[in-house]
């Protein structure tokens, strides 16, 4: 994999959120415009308690029919994978600094050819220690509005 990759991590849930609330064409659309500008699209989702491979689980909106994947997909985008985060009371900061870390390397990517969207706050302050340029999503501020902000950026 080439140095600088240009990363988009998203959570399974704020795209969820788009799909449930709004026609989600708009979504897609944009988010394989970005796969195809070379933007490496990773979802994140906490780690479940129980793995199972049983269909109606959360993995079937990534992975299972209609899902993620596959209306990007239908879109003319990708899905480079998912990431699960391990969840703890007691250590989910360092957990959420570990999965940044390691999704950094995985990619060869350097902090600031990074991009976070989050309604976690939590998961936002972290990726902003780290300088990953990072959005906290919230009512004033919508996914898809923020993603098109991110497609009129020049490349680095």
């Amino acid at each position: 994999m080439k140095q600088n990759q240009r990363l988009l991590l998203i959570s399974r849930d704020d795209i969820l959120n788009v799909v449930d609330s709004e026609p989600d064409t708009r979504l897609f659309r944009t988010l394989a415009r970005l796969t195809r500008q070379g933007y490496h699209l990773l979802a994140t989702a906490p780690q479940p308690d129980r793995w199972s491979s049983r269909h109606g689980g959360p993995d079937d909106a990534l992975l299972g029919p209609k899902s993620i994947r596959e209306r990007l997909a239908d879109a003319g985008g990708v899905l480079d994978g998912i990431y699960y985060v391990q969840r703890s009371l007691l250590t989910q900061k360092r957990n959420r600094v570990q999965a940044l870390q390691d999704i950094l390397q995985r990619y060869a990517a350097s902090p600031d050819h990074c991009h976070l969207f989050s309604s976690s706050k939590k998961f936002v302050e972290v990726a902003r220690e780290l300088g990953v340029h990072a959005t906290h999503l919230r009512r004033e501020r919508k996914l898809t509005t923020e993603l098109k902000t991110l497609l009129q950026e020049p490349k680095s």
